[in-house]
């Protein structure tokens, strides 16, 4: 199963916004780890206390416009 054939599958389900907030926090993390801020943050935490702080930064979708967010409404233009 492809890629996109994987991700039209989450989309009917609805789980779809679940795993975009899963991807946007996998790539958050790593650009966490691989940004300067990194070796201080370890330095000055320690790695155990690092780790802990970086699995509590996750990535959140929200909806953009208020209540509705079909689009539909006049006051969404």
């Amino acid at each position: 199963m492809g890629k996109g054939k994987r991700l039209r599958e989450k989309r009917k389900s609805g789980d779809f916004y679940g795993h975009a907030e899963d991807v946007l926090t996998r790539n958050f993390q790593k650009e966490i780890r691989n940004s300067e801020m990194w070796p201080q943050m370890v330095a000055e935490f320690g790695e155990q206390k690092a780790l802990e702080v970086l699995r509590e930064c996750k990535g959140e979708l929200r909806p953009v416009g208020g209540q509705d967010v079909s689009g539909d409404c006049s006051t969404d233009i």
